[in-house]
């Protein structure tokens, strides 16, 4: 036989060998499983979708939301301002006669900045005191003239009285040499007396109404002096008020131009620090409203620095939970870090149109001055969340932009995208929850029913069988 042919055999006889043994091991396995089929060992029930073969499923804890206070703190950088600040113009035009302070000096509300020299308000003013000095003295003259009045009224009543009086004595004479005539025209007429007599009574009849015409004309005479007097002292009495009148507008006019002088002394309208100055010894000052549209420079600024202004711009997300009276805490930079406490004093309440922030200002007292206007500062804003309901932050899971965490139902895990609010001390507020995903019409708010699981194993998958293990 040959070498080659003795090759060809051992290869078929390999062949053969390797066949045998394959179906050999075939045919083992196969008498495994019918045995194991019928003693019924070692066969497990169908495996759940999401679940891994051969592993038991998962433990796991659940929690309802709890209803709970959040704080964060919202940290924005900041500046401080100063409370007030304010640029002082010349209000009437002059000449700078003296300089009283300069920058950095601690002034007190009044104190002179700058006097002008106005030679001619000076003299304006000058003349309105003397013009109320004049109304004061027609006013003494109207009030003489006024008691003459009253006295010749006094006078003039004294002198109708008088006439009234005189009335009354003729009238009563012509009564009497009335009534004596009659009787002695009797009498003639019996013949008890002569007619010398009669003629006698006749005559002294007639003087008695003669003299009744003349005291009845004393008597108009006296009403009429009267009525004049009266009528001079009403006329004094408006003159009193008229000279009033006069003082009363010579006082104001007075009072205006030294309103106008006093614009000639530049004076601090508050407590604070001046810091710029723009003037010197000798400056022609015209009026603000001389300037080209208010640009004129201003002679001093001041500020107002006990207390300062806070400013930050709080984000949007957080905005409607800043208040007045929110506690807060603010740290300086140039102080070494130094932090003081405080709280929201007040806020622009609407939200800036393109950065979107809400302008918060905190007043700090500031006796020192150490803190001065233009430094950094970074406040740190605690706002609260009250009675809001809360999730552990371990079951909430956030994978790109999506949220969501995993409730159990029917045994089974159950994603659920979801919204969540503020975050503090590991809990979440929850929002709103994605009933079907996909469909955005199904959010829903949470309701504090729900069962969340805490401790979320990894490779969770949803709708896994989950083991709820007992609390």
């Amino acid at each position: 036989m040959s070498t080659t042919t003795m090759n060809q055999t051992s290869g078929a006889v390999g062949r053969w060998l390797r066949i045998l043994s394959g179906a050999a091991v075939v045919g083992l396995a196969g008498l495994a499983v019918v045995v194991a089929m019928r003693s019924g060992a070692g066969v497990r029930p169908p495996v759940a979708a999401g679940s891994v073969p051969g592993s038991e499923p998962p433990s796991v804890t659940v929690e309802k939301p709890e209803r709970t206070t959040l704080r964060r703190a919202i940290r924005q950088p900041g500046s401080i301002e100063a409370f007030e600040r304010t640029p002082l113009y010349a209000r009437v035009a002059g000449y700078v006669e003296d300089v009283r302070r300069d920058i950095g000096d601690r002034v007190h509300r009044g104190d002179i900045l700058v006097k002008l020299s106005v030679p001619e308000l000076e003299e304006e003013v000058t003349e309105k005191e003397a013009r109320v000095a004049q109304a004061r003295a027609e006013i003494e003259q109207a009030r003489e003239s006024l008691a003459a009045a009253e006295a010749s009224v006094g006078t003039a009543k004294a002198m109708v009285q008088l006439a009234e009086a005189g009335r009354t004595r003729s009238g009563a004479d012509y009564e009497r040499w009335e009534g004596e005539s009659r009787r002695v025209q009797g009498l003639v007429q019996r013949q008890v007396i002569d007619k010398q007599i009669q003629d006698e009574t006749l005559n002294q009849f007639k003087a008695s109404a003669a003299a009744r015409d003349e005291t009845e004309a004393k008597v108009k005479s006296a009403e009429a002096s009267l009525r004049e007097a009266v009528a001079r002292r009403d006329k004094a009495k408006a003159d009193v008020k008229a000279a009033q009148a006069r003082l009363a507008v010579a006082e104001a006019d007075h009072r205006r131009m030294a309103t106008w002088l006093g614009y000639a002394s530049v004076r601090a309208p508050f407590d604070g620090i001046v810091t710029a100055r723009n003037v010197d010894t000798g400056h022609l000052l015209l009026p603000a409203a001389a300037g080209s549209g208010g640009k004129a420079e201003p002679l001093f600024v001041m500020e107002r620095i006990d207390p300062v202004r806070i400013f930050v711009e709080v984000p949007e997300a957080d905005a409607g939970a800043v208040r007045d009276g929110t506690p807060a805490v603010v740290r300086i930079p140039a102080l070494r870090g130094r932090e003081i406490p405080g709280q929201v004093t007040r806020s622009s309440w609407s939200l800036g149109a393109r950065e979107r922030t809400l302008r918060v200002e905190i007043d700090l007292p500031n006796p020192e001055g150490r803190l001065r206007p233009g430094m950094y500062a970074h406040a740190s804003i605690t706002v609260e969340h009250p009675d809001v309901l809360t999730l552990p932050a371990a079951a909430v899971v956030k994978q790109g932009d999506q949220t969501f965490c995993y409730r159990v139902e029917d045994g089974k895990a159950v994603r659920t995208p979801i919204e969540v609010g503020l975050t503090s001390d590991g809990r979440l507020e929850g929002l709103q929850k994605q009933m079907k995903p996909g469909d955005d019409s199904a959010w829903r708010e949470f309701t504090g029913a729900e069962e969340g699981i805490q401790n979320i194993p990894a490779g969770l998958a949803d709708g896994q069988v989950v083991r709820i293990a007992p609390p």
